[in-house]
């Protein structure tokens, strides 16, 4: 769901440059050069700085409630958009906004309203491919975990459950090193092995791992990229297609995953992602490849379908005992 397009651009250029606000549709401009590499700081600044001048651009309201979501700032983003809707009226675009807000606070119930009200006002949305997998993406089950947020795990949360084979214990992991950026290996390569301890330790001895040398004789291989177009993860919704897990199954067990970690927005990008945010990220995606098939509907756990910028990359007590249950 893209918060930021090209439309919307050159409709709030226009509407700017009519009233002879030059410095503002400067800052415009440079709030969408920044857009471009994902520095949304940079760019709330911008727009922040336009609306000053305009303050009654809705707009600009709606671009600040996008720049406050990609920073993880839930709740401003949706008091900005608020404020969007009482000064300019109820439009499409701000729903689809809060639609994508919710998606990464987790709640898909909230989102899918939101994309609900988005196609009754603009009813040519509901033949826009985006929007049919979006609204289907947000009615899977997996996206939708139901059950206690406060039991001792969640297990009754997950869709279905497939633990590795007792026989292809320890796990083989070939963490690859990507070409492209190689030098970002070791510190991947201590990411992944961190996150497998957490997991291995939680089982109490149940799962272990050891790292191999060549893609052949692994079974676990974990991957990174700066590459977008070379992640896939529908199964996601907050996660911001910044991890892929593969799993193939044989009975109903797991006997090979590839995960895939998202470690810089762009190959362009100047800097990479937090290791803390790569090492929720990973602990995620394992979890997948241990077995777990859906989320919990818990924000404190690591298994939440939405991933969060803020907290402590740890496995929550409930996210223990659910490996352990199931490894048992």
């Amino acid at each position: 769901m893209r918060t930021f397009c090209k439309v919307v651009l050159v409709m709030m250029v226009c509407l700017l440059s009519n009233t002879g606000a030059v410095s503002a549709v400067d800052k415009q401009v440079e709030a969408f050069s920044h857009l471009k590499i994902r520095n949304f700081s940079k760019a709330l600044d911008c727009f922040s700085a336009a609306l000053k001048q305009h303050p009654k651009s809705w707009m600009l309201m709606q671009s600040i409630g996008n720049c406050h979501m990609e920073l993880g700032h839930y709740d401003a983003a949706i008091s900005e958009l608020q404020k969007s809707i009482e000064v300019g009226g109820l439009h499409a675009s701000q729903c689809n906004n809060l639609a994508a807000v919710y998606q990464r606070l987790g709640q898909p119930k909230k989102a899918l309203s939101w994309l609900r009200l988005a196609c009754s006002l603009d009813p040519q949305k509901t033949s826009d491919p985006m929007m049919v997998a979006a609204i289907k993406k947000l009615e899977d089950p997996v996206n939708n975990p139901t059950g206690s947020t406060t039991a001792p795990d969640y297990c009754a949360s997950l869709v279905s459950i497939r633990s590795w084979r007792k026989n292809d214990l320890p796990l083989k992991v070939y963490i690859r090193r990507n070409p492209q950026i190689p030098a970002f290996y070791e510190e991947y390569a201590s990411v992944v092995k961190d996150s497998l301890h957490q997991w291995c330790a939680a089982t109490e001895g149940a799962v272990s791992y050891k790292i191999v040398d060549t893609k052949e004789a692994a079974n676990l291989i974990c991957d990174y990229t700066d590459r977008r177009e070379l992640i896939d993860s529908a199964h996601e919704l907050g996660i911001e297609a910044s991890t892929e897990s593969r799993v193939r199954m044989d009975a109903n067990s797991i006997d090979w995953a590839n995960i895939v970690v998202l470690v810089k927005d762009s190959p362009d990008a100047t800097t990479f992602r937090s290791r803390a945010f790569l090492t929720k990220s990973c602990l995620h995606e394992l979890g997948h490849a241990l077995g777990m098939h859906g989320h919990s509907p818990s924000s404190q756990d690591m298994m939440f379908s939405a991933a969060s910028v803020v907290g402590t990359p740890l496995l929550s007590q409930r996210d223990k005992n659910t490996i352990r249950r199931m490894y048992k």
